[in-house]
């Protein structure tokens, strides 16, 4: 009997319908690209080679959608070296047929042929106008002169620019100054990811001219310390971007690892770097750099125990701690005092929420203080696989001491109320939210609800 042939459902997909589907695939990958670093390892991952080619390879029908949809082909990625690179980057960019492309070039060797370069960049200059997106990794020839003038025009169109300089360059950035990196004009630019070699070699003209509608900014360091000295992160890093007009949305400063000896050096010299939301990641001495008129602090992936030496914490609203952790309680006291009125903490590890506590007024060694006497508003979150932990006992007592600081003529009162009293002292906990902790049991839901005016336990993590 001969065997029934197998139908499968995608088959009978209208075109239409299999070319929407891909666009809709496309799009969520573009926005991830636009959001993380690109790296040569991550091509499969972030939607590299295999799209579209391998969505071409799953039927014929597919293959002749995919071949007539040249926006489907605007998501380029390409790794270097690689013989006649250049020849099929031009051969892509074809296809786009003037379409907005999203294109990716990471080099994974220490060093590219010097001969590659120019056809790459030639290939990108051609289709400037047509560039949504442009990341560049670890690329060789953008610091010489004749190769970099290449990379010009109008860009009307780039809303994300990243670009990380090539792993050897800084020890003769400390002796040599580079040409300025970039002559795009992009006026739509959003996102501008750069490392700490492209910030030495910006060109403070081209930030005043190009910056205007920037969302977000970012400036990496890794883990590679450069060689120059303080000195030279004084006079190029916070210059770079306090050049920007007017204040950055976001600014995220990521593995910064200078010595205090360069803290003091940018406080003689009066720099500030200003931004309505500053993301830190690694370390926070950076926060000491932060102008009073920052809205938001995020303290990313730090161990968040203070320095005494670091005399502030910035003016903000919002402070938010999200995957630190804690050491010695001991020096919890010596951290400066803070004025914000919102405290969230996401996927904190115990002893980094033990700290926090401290802050807000629970008893450290018989003693209570609050460094943190305004904050009225707290969120303790989990997220993903993360469990959340923290010393119950010591959330209530801190809730408590704070309820009591305040004095219950003062309870129902809210901020412009006590302001207008002029009233000076610790403020009680008004909102409670915490999403992913463990069960509560009725008594101690029952305690919260009575303490605290706005009261969520939620198991749910979020």
């Amino acid at each position: 009997m001969p065997r029934k042939k197998q139908t499968r459902p995608f088959e009978f997909l209208p075109a239409e319908t299999v070319c929407s589907i891909l666009k809709f695939a496309l799009e969520d990958i573009i926005e991830d690209d636009m959001t993380t670093t690109a790296e040569a390892e991550h091509q499969f991952i972030a939607g590299g080679l295999p799209f579209p080619h391998t969505m071409a390879s799953v039927c014929r029908q597919w293959r002749d959608v995919i071949s007539s949809a040249p926006e489907l082909w605007t998501r380029i990625f390409c790794v270097m070296p690689h013989k006649n690179k250049h020849q099929t980057l031009t051969s892509q960019l074809q296809k786009t047929h003037g379409h907005p492309v999203h294109l990716t070039i990471v080099n994974k060797q220490d060093h590219l042929a010097q001969d590659e370069v120019p056809g790459i960049l030639n290939c990108i200059a051609l289709h400037i106008g047509q560039l949504k997106s442009l990341r560049l990794r670890n690329f060789y020839g953008l610091y010489i002169k004749e190769y970099s003038d290449a990379l010009a025009g109008h860009a009307p169109q780039l809303e994300c620019l990243q670009v990380t300089g090539p792993k050897l360059l800084a020890c003769w950035t400390a002796r040599e100054r580079l040409p300025p990196l970039f002559k795009l004009d992009c006026p739509t630019l959003r996102i501008l990811d750069i490392d700490h070699k492209v910030a030495h070699s910006l060109d403070h003209q081209w930030l005043k001219d190009n910056l205007t509608n920037v969302e977000s900014v970012t400036l990496s360091f890794g883990d590679e310390l450069p060689c120059y000295g303080p000195s030279h992160y004084v006079d190029h890093v916070p210059n770079a971007l306090t050049a920007v007009p007017g204040r950055i949305p976001c600014l995220i400063i990521d593995g910064l690892q200078f010595p205090f000896q360069t803290v003091s050096e940018i406080r003689h010299e009066g720099l500030k770097i200003g931004a309505e939301k500053v993301v830190v990641r690694g370390c926070m001495k950076v926060l000491d750099m932060v102008d009073e008129y920052c809205k938001t602090i995020v303290i990313r992936d730090c161990e968040f125990v203070e320095d005494p030496r670091m005399r502030r914490s910035p003016s903000s609203n919002t402070l938010e701690f999200d995957g630190c952790s804690g050491g010695s309680l001991e020096m919890a006291p010596l951290t400066p005092s803070w004025d914000g009125h919102t405290v969230t903490a996401t996927n904190n590890d115990s002893l980094c929420m033990k700290a926090i506590f401290v802050l807000l007024g629970a008893p450290l060694k018989d003693s209570r203080c609050s460094l943190w006497p305004r904050v009225t508003t707290l969120k303790l979150v989990a997220k993903g696989d993360f469990v959340l932990k923290f010393p119950f006992k010591m959330l209530k007592v801190m809730i408590s001491s704070r309820r009591e600081a305040a004095g219950q003529e003062n309870l129902g009162k809210n901020d412009v109320e006590l302001d207008a009293i002029g009233f000076k002292g610790v403020r009680p906990i008004m909102v409670l939210h915490v999403h992913g902790g463990q069960g509560l049991l009725r008594k101690e839901r029952e305690w919260f609800e009575e303490q605290v005016k706005d009261f969520i336990w939620d198991c749910k993590k979020r």
